[in-house]
Parts: C-alpha cells; structure tokens; sequence
C-alpha cells in the first residue's frame, strides 16, 4: 500500500509539474513560439513560419506590418491522413493576433517541403525564393 501510495504521489507531481509547464508556455512571449520550432524556422520580412515534428504541426505568424497576410506553402512525399500532399497553413488576421497553428498527420518519415508567401487579395505578392525541407 506504501508503495501504491508513493507513485500516486509521484504521478499527481507530475500531473502539476506538467500543467505549470503547460500555461507557462501558453502564456509564454511570441519569441517563445519562435523558438520551439527553431530548428526549421524561417523568415520572410518580419513573418515567420516553421515545421514541428512532434505531432505534426506547422506554425505561421503575419508579424509584419502591411497589410498583407501569410502562408506557409507545403508539400509532402507522403499524403497525409487527409490524402493530401499540398497546402497551406495560413495567418490572415494581421500583424496583432499572435500566430496560428495547423495540426496535420502525416506518416512517420514524410518529407515536408515549405516557404513562406505574403498574400494580397489572393495573390503571392512576396515568397522566399527557395523551399525548405524537414523531415516528421
């Protein structure tokens, strides 16, 4: 019972240790966003966008100032659970609303090609010239 009792507790100190962690983050600054997808981030103007291997993730934020929105451009060697292999993980609201994330399932190993565009009236007005790669 001792024992039974010891590793509740060490599971409910997990379980609080975990929740803090979590709202930390949550509540964290947009550098912090930044840099949980260091690895793979890239930059165009002051908007950014990268690929998160764990769970698949891809995160976009519009940072700059000029009206135009952002999108992060992929494509992939595999289709995803939605049988896709191309699209688009999109920031529209402006420069003020922090960033947005798209959650995807691709399976393990796939291949994701992406760049960054900014998007006036449904046209590419600016891209990084050449495509980056990351591997989930």
């Amino acid at each position: 019972m001792k024992r039974f009792a010891a590793v509740a507790a060490l599971v409910a100190a997990s379980a609080a240790t975990m929740g803090v962690t979590t709202a930390s983050a949550a509540e964290g600054t947009r550098d912090g966003e930044r840099a949980s997808c260091a690895k793979t981030k890239i930059w165009l103007n002051d908007d950014w966008g990268c690929v998160i291997s764990y769970g698949d993730r891809m995160k976009v934020a519009d940072d700059t100032w000029d009206g135009n929105g952002t999108r992060l451009h992929w494509t992939s060697s595999l289709p995803n659970s939605k049988g896709k292999t191309e699209g688009y993980c999109k920031d529209y609201d402006g420069s003020e609303n922090g960033s947005k994330e798209c959650n995807y399932q691709f399976p393990e190993g796939t291949t994701i090609n992406y760049k960054l565009e900014q998007i006036s009236d449904g046209k590419v007005v600016d891209a990084n010239e050449r495509w980056r790669q990351a591997v989930v």
